[in-house]
């Protein structure tokens, strides 16, 4: 086995440290379930042999072993086990697997309250616990993470043994922190704005299937939950009518990477949102992706709209100085006419109000001139 983060740690420093005596060395007893196995076997050279070998090979494991016997107690750790909890030079062969939790392992646990009842104890026996994440925090603050488990031996000559594994997957979890992290930020980044984001993908036909994402503008605006609108597609929620013109659009794609075009979106109720739609190609996962940022334009439509009707309304003032002055100045040439034929003393007064009369046209029709320019600088500026 190896560890997760071979990259990210070093190896595990082969520590010196006492020796375990294997069974039978230096007049050591047999436990009693290694003395029933030495009697089936009754050659000791091998079953020395036999217990030799595992150790060599879990020592050798990048993870944590612990060989728990049948009376719950420590019999033996491996060296990555030294290594990742720092126990130095304690001696713990021959603890209860109880202590040796809580004196080295408990502590270094974070929410210990936990997970404590996971790990080992007295009167386990045969039970198996298995990929139980431990979070442990070391004094010096390294955080680090560890997968346990624990299951009974069925190796001859240790199958009366439980093995507690400690499996370092600390970079697993990093990455999985890091994954969840720009999760959140990808999340916040896309619900945030003003706008609606709508992301499918195309055919290689240029027809597009069916939402990959959403964000909450567009589920707010077209009045669908997330599952809902990831359910449907960009055709479902364009008006009849503009589902040719839509799909002439998508097929720009094949040419251009980004087409940007107005266009309106149905709701859910039916009603109609009139939206200028940004829309960028790129390949994701071996896949034509579109990400399509839609704007609600109801305000500048209604502005536009404002706007059309105020220069409409100009051009109609404007048109009606133009025929004003001509519509005064007849009946007021005939007025002047009858004042002139006529000798009375009131004569000479008609005819000059009639002359002021005609002034006041003339600076109507400088005004017309002027409202005129006004109008062409408008036309060509909004």
């Amino acid at each position: 086995m190896q560890r997760d983060d071979q990259t990210t740690d070093a190896p595990p420093e082969r520590r010196a440290r006492r020796p375990v005596a294997l069974p039978g060395r230096g007049g050591t007893a047999y436990p009693a379930n290694e003395r029933r196995d030495a009697d089936e076997n009754p050659n000791p050279g091998i079953l020395l042999f036999l217990l030799f070998t595992i150790y060599q090979v879990l020592d050798e494991f990048e993870d944590g072993i612990v060989l728990i016997d049948e009376e719950n107690r420590v019999r033996w750790v491996n060296a990555s086990m030294w290594q990742f909890f720092d126990l130095n030079e304690a001696d713990v062969t021959g603890m209860p697997a109880g202590a040796f939790t809580r004196q080295f392992i408990t502590p270094l646990i974070v929410d210990a309250g936990t997970v404590t009842t996971t790990l080992a104890g007295p009167g386990r026996g045969e039970k198996t616990a298995r990929n139980r994440e431990l979070h442990i925090c070391k004094p010096n603050g390294e955080e680090c993470w560890f997968e346990y488990t624990s299951r009974p031996m069925r190796l001859y000559p240790m199958r009366h043994n439980r093995l507690e594994i400690y499996r370092k997957i600390t970079r697993w979890k990093l990455a999985e922190r890091h994954l969840v992290e720009s999760e959140e930020r990808y999340r916040t980044l896309l619900d945030k704005g003003n706008d609606g984001i709508l992301v499918f993908e195309l055919s290689p036909e240029s027809v597009p299937t069916r939402f990959v994402e959403v964000n909450e503008v567009a589920c707010k605006r077209l009045g669908y939950s997330r599952d809902e609108l990831l359910g449907l597609s960009p055709l479902d929620i364009v008006p009849p009518e503009k589902i040719g013109e839509v799909l002439a659009l998508l097929k720009q794609f094949r040419l251009n990477d980004r087409i940007l075009y107005e266009s309106e979106h149905v709701t859910k109720d039916g009603s109609r949102v009139p939206v200028e739609i940004n829309s960028l190609r790129f390949p994701l996962q071996g896949k034509t992706t579109v990400l399509s940022i839609s704007r609600d334009i109801s305000e500048r439509r209604r502005t536009e709209e404002s706007r059309r009707q105020a220069f409409d309304q100009i051009e109609q003032n404007i048109e009606q100085f133009a025929t004003l002055g001509d519509q005064v100045r007849q009946p007021l040439q005939v007025i002047t006419g009858l004042a002139r034929m006529d000798d009375s003393r009131y004569s000479a007064e008609i005819a000059g109000q009639a002359a002021v009369i005609n002034a006041l046209i003339d600076r109507l029709d400088q005004g017309w001139i002027e409202s005129e320019k006004v109008r062409r600088f408008l036309r060509r500026h909004y």
